[in-house]
């Protein structure tokens, strides 16, 4: 995996060319962890030469998300493959992961939103126990 980083617009973007597996995935984290030792800026992960993702890549991906949160700082996950989005669409990601969809804002919890009503929206959407 190769992780190319670029401050475009205050935006700091992650572009991720390859496979994001159990053997590379904390280099995603890493990457982010040495930028926020020098400054705080929004972040971009961009996906689009995404090959492979496994479930390390997308639980870099999700710690990354908690991370950013908790010092609120927005994230961004854009131009992901299909499979990756397959992968987050059965593991039922989708709602807890900033993800842009093309012509659409980005799907997910905006940082500091977590109010009863989308509480609720997402325990309406959980399968029921039974």
């Amino acid at each position: 995996m190769d992780i190319h980083i670029a401050e475009v617009e205050g935006s700091c973007i992650l572009d991720v060319v390859g496979e994001i597996d159990l053997y590379n995935a904390y280099r995603l984290k890493d990457a982010v962890n040495s930028i926020l030792e020098r400054k705080t800026c929004p972040f971009v992960c961009n996906l689009k030469k995404v090959t492979y993702v496994d479930s390390s890549g997308i639980g870099a991906l999700l710690s990354i998300n908690a991370a950013l949160s908790q010092r609120r700082i927005l994230f961004r996950i854009v131009n992901v493959p299909p499979f990756v989005m397959k992968i987050m669409e059965l593991t039922r990601l989708v709602g807890f992961l900033p993800i842009e969809l093309p012509g659409k804002p980005a799907v997910g919890v905006a940082i500091g939103s977590r109010n009863k009503e989308s509480m609720k929206a997402r325990a309406s959407r959980a399968p029921r126990a039974g």
